[in-house]
């Protein structure tokens, strides 16, 4: 694999460094992979591994790149002695590889590169995550959500609520709500809040909800009242960037989710007129959604 050569300039130099991040299990270790060939500009890797049960698989992994680049001959400074120590032992089975003691010259330049790519690692660590977040996202498949309200007759006040074909809800009562659009658009807002992590599929049973939804502001602000417009704000700043359907379905006709929703909705609003005890509450909307669970095993 490796063969010796006569003369250092024609050697690939290379510098492994390796930092501990935290104790124990919940303890990391970071290595950056450095080396130059021929003189040329210097490339980079950096790997990443668990302290525990061992804290060398990480060195291990980049020591293997390190050899994956075949060149004939080589010279390694490892900043951890005893990792060093370790790949100097075996350094009968890597003929043209010398690992040094000590970093000097081209080699000090290396592992001043391998301190930077670990900083930059950690330092754009959180963008990383945040993308694989959003790719984690996007593989989910589009969530259906029923959205409902209810208002008591001739009296302020709705409830309002959100459900979804694999479970989750939402509910709340709105004292000041006058009207049952308002009502109908705070539970589609509703949705948006309690599902912020999926692209939605929201049915609702209003159609002029759905009308305000499509209007452009001026022809909104020429047909809708200050609350009814305020909400639609809300539910399009919501909906900012997401992937998000509307869909009408018929009320009270036997439409499952929507059927919950607006028993959910329904308790959330007699909850606050009654001023019931929370712990109640929460009993009674889970006995709403054993009955969709119900009529799933019963399908």
């Amino acid at each position: 694999m490796f063969t010796p050569q006569s003369t250092e300039e024609d050697s690939m130099l290379a510098a492994l460094h390796m930092r501990q991040i935290g104790f124990g299990d919940q303890g990391s270790v970071e290595v950056a992979l450095v080396w130059s060939l021929d003189g040329s500009d210097s490339h980079s890797k950096v790997f990443t591994g668990a302290l525990a049960p061992f804290m060398y698989s990480a060195a291990l992994e980049a020591f293997e790149h390190f050899v994956t680049l075949d060149h004939p001959s080589a010279v390694l400074y490892i900043s951890d002695r005893t990792f060093r120590h370790e790949i100097q032992a075996a350094s009968a089975s890597f003929p043209g590889l010398t690992v040094v003691d000590a970093a000097r010259g081209s080699l000090l330049d290396l592992i001043g590169k391998a301190v930077a790519a670990l900083d930059d690692h950690n330092r754009f660590a959180h963008h990383r995550a945040w993308r694989a977040e959003l790719d984690r996202r996007a593989a989910l498949p589009e969530l259906v959500v029923a959205t409902d309200a209810s208002k008591g007759s001739g009296r302020r006040g709705v409830g309002v609520a959100c459900v979804s074909g694999e479970g989750g809800y939402s509910s709340k009562s709105y004292p000041q709500a006058d009207t049952v659009l308002v009502g109908e658009l705070l539970a589609i807002a509703l949705a948006f809040k309690a599902f912020p992590d999926r692209r939605l599929h929201i049915l609702t049973d209003s159609k002029v909800a759905l009308s305000c939804l499509a209007m452009t502001r001026s022809r909104l602000l020429d047909k809708h009242s200050g609350n009814t417009i305020a909400v639609v704000d809300i539910i399009r700043k919501r909906a900012a960037h997401r992937e998000i359907r509307y869909s009408w379905v018929r009320g009270h006709a036997g439409h499952e989710l929507n059927e919950i929703a607006d028993r959910l909705a329904v308790a959330a609003r007699r909850h606050d007129e009654a001023r019931v005890d929370p712990s109640i509450r929460k009993e009674i909307n889970r006995n709403i959604l054993e009955q969709m669970n119900l009529a799933a095993q019963a399908a």
